[in-house]
C-alpha cells in the first residue's frame, strides 16, 4: 500500500472518531445522569434539578413531574412544585407558571419560599400584561392583586420594596388606560361618558395629580357641555350617566370640578 493511501485511510478513520466521538460523551453522561436508584427520592429530585441547572427546562419539567408521581410526599415534593413553575417560566409559558405558583402557595401556606412564589404569581401575569393603554389589562390587575396579597402576608420580604414598586408601575398603566377610554368618550363628544370615566378615574387613581388635573378640567368641560344640552333639550337621551340631574346642577359640578383642578396643581 502506498504511503499516499495510507495517510488518507488514516485521517478517514480519524474523521469518523472525531464525529463519533462527542455523541458517545453526550449518550455517555445521559445514562450517567438518569443512572440514579428509582427507590432514593432524594437521588431522583437530584438527577430532576440537574436538568433545571443545565437550563434543560422541558427536561426538568418532565423529570420533576416523574419524581412527583413516584414520591409525593417526599420532604423534597414542595421544591419540585416550585422548580416546576419556575421552569415554565423560563420558558416564558408565563399562565402556567402562574398557575403553577398559585398552586405552589395554595399546597404550601408555610413554607419558607412562599413570599418567592407570592411575587413570582404577580411577576408571571406581568410578562403577559400588555404596556399599551388601548389593550386590555386583566393580567396587569391580576399582577397587582398577587403583590398586594404579598405585602399583606408577607410585608417583611427581602421582595417587598420591588413588589410595591411594580405595584405603582401597574396602577400607572392602569390609569392611563382609564385616560385612554375617557379621551375617546370626550373626543366623540359623548360626554356623560367622558364625565363619568374621568370621575372614575380620579377616585381610583388619587395618587396620579398630574392625570388627576387633566380629568379635574376635562370634567368640568363634560360637565357644562352637559348642561348646555339639558338645557337646550331637555328630553335628550345623551346623557345616560346624570340623566336626573338639572342643568344647574350640572353647571355647578362643572365649577366645582374647576376648583378641584386647582388641588392637583
Amino acid at each position: 500500500m502506498h504511503l499516499t493511501q495510507i495517510i488518507d485511510n488514516t485521517m478517514k478513520t480519524n474523521a469518523k472518531i472525531m464525529f463519533f466521538l462527542p455523541l458517545l460523551v453526550i449518550s455517555f453522561l445521559s445514562c450517567t445522569k438518569d443512572d440514579v436508584d428509582p427507590t432514593d427520592p432524594k437521588a431522583a429530585y437530584v438527577n430532576a434539578k440537574e436538568y433545571f441547572d443545565d437550563e434543560s427546562y422541558d427536561l426538568a419539567i418532565q423529570k420533576f413531574r416523574e419524581f412527583k408521581a413516584r414520591f409525593p410526599y417526599s420532604q423534597y415534593a414542595a421544591e419540585a412544585d416550585l422548580l416546576i413553575a419556575d421552569s415554565e417560566f423560563e420558558l416564558s409559558q408565563f399562565i402556567e407558571a402562574a398557575t403553577s405558583y398559585e398552586q405552589f402557595v395554595k399546597l404550601h401556606p408555610l413554607h419558607p419560599k412562599l413570599d418567592y412564589a407570592m411575587y413570582r404569581v404577580g411577576l408571571s401575569y406581568w410578562q403577559e400584561a400588555p404596556d399599551t393603554p388601548d389593550r386590555d389589562q386583566d393580567f396587569t390587575y391580576s399582577a397587582i392583586k398577587a403583590w398586594e396579597d404579598m405585602l399583606q402576608q408577607k410585608k417583611d420580604s427581602p421582595l417587598a420594596p420591588d413588589a410595591q414598586k411594580k405595584i405603582i408601575e401597574g396602577k400607572d398603566r392602569l390609569s392611563k388606560t382609564y385616560q385612554f377610554i375617557a379621551k375617546f368618550y370626550c373626543k366623540m363628544e359623548i360626554y356623560h361618558a367622558c364625565a363619568y370615566r374621568y370621575v372614575k378615574l380620579m377616585k381610583k387613581f388619587p395618587e396620579f395629580k398630574a392625570l388627576n388635573y387633566e380629568a379635574a378640567l376635562m370634567t368640568a368641560k363634560a360637565f357644562e357641555m352637559l348642561a348646555k344640552g339639558k338645557s337646550k333639550d331637555p328630553e335628550s337621551d345623551k346623557n345616560f350617566y346624570y340623566r336626573d340631574l338639572t342643568p344647574e346642577k350640572l353647571q355647578a359640578l362643572s365649577v366645582e370640578f374647576k376648583k378641584k383642578a386647582e388641588e392637583f396643581k
